[in-house]
């Protein structure tokens, strides 16, 4: 996946979820593979699984939202950054993308304070 070799990423971590089912992250990697391809419906499948065998993780939230916004359902997109945020409440990546997600939806109070909080916690943003 570090190489951008899309395909062979998931052929790799299809492999690992036929070694073990349960390997939350390997779902959650996968998906990133299969988004990054634009494969946006098989990557919230992956997320799914991912959050169905781990609900704590704020990445897999986090990811599920990206895809959502990327197909356009902002609604969901915000949901599950909203719960990405509830669980890790410094995911600055998760704040802008949601303030994105907001600016999308005409939301510019919300948007302009979920980007503000982002470049508060993580000042590198701001650049």
């Amino acid at each position: 996946y570090a190489k951008r070799d899309l395909d062979r990423a998931v052929a790799d971590f299809s492999a690992a979820i036929d070694l073990d089912p349960a390997y939350a992250s390997a779902y959650n990697n996968r998906g990133n593979a299969y988004d990054d391809a634009g494969d946006h419906d098989r990557a919230i499948a992956d997320y799914g699984t991912a959050i169905r065998l781990d609900h704590k993780n704020p990445e897999a939230y986090f990811n599920r939202g990206v895809a959502y916004a990327a197909k356009a359902d902002l609604d969901r997109a915000i949901a599950d950054l909203n719960e990405a945020i509830q669980l890790d409440p410094t995911f600055a990546f998760a704040y802008l993308r949601r303030g994105l997600a907001r600016r999308a939806q005409g939301n510019s109070a919300g948007a302009d304070a979920d980007i503000a909080k982002a470049k508060q916690l993580n000042p590198r943003l701001g650049n």
